[in-house]
């Protein structure tokens, strides 16, 4: 399944790739973009279909600290440990995130995207095991987006909408897989410099992972803040239930320049969540690298 959803993601993004038109992901980012820009919620900025452009930040961070080791099973070959063994808590992380339009003018002035987040962990100082990508993670999601203007709470809504979400970590067997489906609602607030996307959803019941929801969440929110050239991105995310299914995660991103196009990135994670193959841990982690196009 996750094999075929991929090839429909990558051949839909190479179709939009050979267009080659000026909305191109290679284009000089001046300044980080609004929300408005990032959905092309305005009509004098709404671009054409099958263009491809960044969705969520596209990173490397070649060290990533965890405060505990990862205790998780592990593929070595063609051998599989009998028990969950501990790795290195010291790796590189790599994410790169697109989307393009499928369509526009739905019910007016509503538009439909595709999108596609990947997210590898690569065990890249473990010499004892070569080296391996212990994870990788894959989001493909179709977004529906309808631009709005109404005031909540003395908050500005830019937008309402909806997604399709499916995540998982592409693996078999009941040791390694991790999936979820995912009904997900949406609305979008911006100001000036800040925006703040927040969202609540209704998963599906997997069975090899059955408790995910307690871990990995039912809703969460996005806060963006632009200043100069840098941006400060906080996420919260939660299981909006108490007690012992009471988990979540907080996540501090700063996107910041160095030199030219060249921009920094430092990521601070605590929580469950980072991985799907160790949702149920809890980790303190650190990293620095950097960012190549920034947005939500």
């Amino acid at each position: 399944m996750i094999s075929k959803i991929l090839i429909l993601v990558l051949s839909l993004f190479t179709v939009s790739s050979l267009k080659g038109q000026s909305s191109s992901i290679f284009k000089k980012m001046e300044t980080y973009k609004s929300l408005a820009q990032i959905w092309e919620l305005e009509p004098e900025i709404d671009g054409e279909t099958f263009l491809m452009t960044t969705y969520k930040p596209v990173y490397v961070l070649p060290f990533r600290f965890s405060s505990h080791r990862r205790d998780v099973p592990f593929e070595q070959g063609d051998e599989t440990t009998e028990e969950p063994i501990q790795l290195d808590n010291i790796e590189a992380t790599l994410q790169f995130s697109l989307k393009t339009k499928l369509g526009r003018g739905i019910f007016g002035k509503g538009s439909l995207w595709l999108g596609y987040t990947q997210k590898s962990y690569w065990q890249v100082y473990n010499k004892e095991f070569s080296r391996p990508f212990r994870e990788t993670n894959y989001e493909p999601e179709i977004i529906f987006n309808y631009p709005v203007r109404f005031n909540f709470l003395g908050l500005k809504a830019k937008m309402l909408g909806f997604a399709f979400n499916h995540q998982s970590n592409g693996r078999e067997g009941n040791k390694f897989t991790r999936s979820w489906y995912r009904f997900i609602t949406h609305v979008g607030f911006e100001d000036k410099q800040w925006s703040l996307v927040v969202r609540t959803w209704i998963a599906s019941e997997i069975s090899e992972n059955p408790d995910i929801k307690n871990y990995m969440g039912r809703g969460d929110a996005t806060f963006n803040y632009r200043l100069n050239k840098n941006l400060i991105t906080l996420h919260a995310q939660h299981s909006l239930r108490f007690g012992s299914d009471n988990h979540g995660h907080v996540e501090l991103d700063w996107a910041f320049p160095i030199h030219g196009n060249l921009k920094g990135y430092f990521q601070f994670f605590h929580g469950y969540g980072d991985a799907m193959i160790d949702y149920n841990q809890i980790h303190t982690i650190g990293g620095i690298g950097i960012v190549f196009t920034g947005s939500l």
